[in-house]
């Protein structure tokens, strides 16, 4: 793989560990506000971003839907008793929302007035000798109009990534690397030669800023996570990630020099 900033379109099963990474992790409230910094990390999200902060293109949008069928995050209510629900997170690139606990929406809106006072239903205990924490569902990439063919036709130039093959991200959930078992070069419109040793690098809210194209319903599938791990004592959870190809412009490719 060569070192260079290119385009890169992902597709559905590593776009959705993307945003598992790097948008649901950041939106844990109890994140937000420390309680994981002892293990891993807290996020770049901090409470003055809310409602303000451009997370990503216009084409970004977000949510969290603990009622999504077939979704590894998918339930009736969380450990509060709160009923599983849809919420946004990021509309048109605007980030507007956590993931919360009765506590933390509570906290939230002291600070915010205009933040819902209710909790949006996501803390998840992995059984009875724990204690519920705010844990991602369903968080998803909403899909958009074009199809994967039309996608690969408008791009000039790139690379085409599939199927994580590593990831790191830092304990702001801001900087990160990951690599993919394959990638194909992308001249003219058409799909070319296989790369070896495929990765990309960026910064959260700049990766998702550069995001101006997404693949339709047609191709939008939930994948899932299901070892997703959290707390102390650890406890491990479902989440689930709907997510269609998309393309990325300026992103560092290969080892960075």
């Amino acid at each position: 793989c060569p070192s260079k900033t290119t385009t890169i379109i992902l597709d559905g099963p590593q776009l959705a560990l993307q945003v598992h990474e790097s948008c649901g992790h950041p939106i844990e409230l109890d994140r937000v506000f420390g309680t994981e910094a002892s293990y891993a990390g807290t996020s770049f999200l901090t409470p003055e971003k809310y409602g303000t902060f451009r997370y990503g293109s216009d084409r970004v949008n977000l949510v969290a839907d603990a009622v999504t069928p077939t979704g590894l995050g998918t339930y009736g209510y969380d450990d509060e008793g709160v009923p599983g629900q849809r919420a946004d997170i990021v509309k048109n690139g605007q980030f507007v929302g956590y993931l919360t606990s009765r506590e933390t929406a509570s906290r939230l809106k002291k600070i915010h007035p205009e933040a819902p006072a209710r909790s949006n239903g996501t803390m998840r205990a992995d059984g009875w000798n724990r204690m519920p924490i705010i844990r991602m569902n369903n968080v998803s990439l909403l899909p958009g109009e074009v199809t994967l063919d039309e996608l690969i036709a408008d791009t000039d130039d790139g690379v085409y990534m599939i199927t994580n093959r590593s990831w790191s991200i830092d304990d702001k959930r801001l900087n990160f690397q990951f690599g993919t078992e394959l990638a194909y070069e992308i001249k003219d419109g058409r799909l070319g030669r296989m790369l070896k040793g495929a990765t990309y690098t960026g910064i959260t809210p700049k990766f998702w800023a550069g995001c101006d194209a997404i693949c339709n319903q047609d191709h939008w599938h939930v994948w899932g996570t299901p070892n997703c791990g959290k707390g102390q004592p650890g406890q491990t959870a479902h989440t689930g990630h709907g997510a269609a190809p998309a393309r990325f412009r300026n992103v560092q490719i290969g080892i960075m020099k």
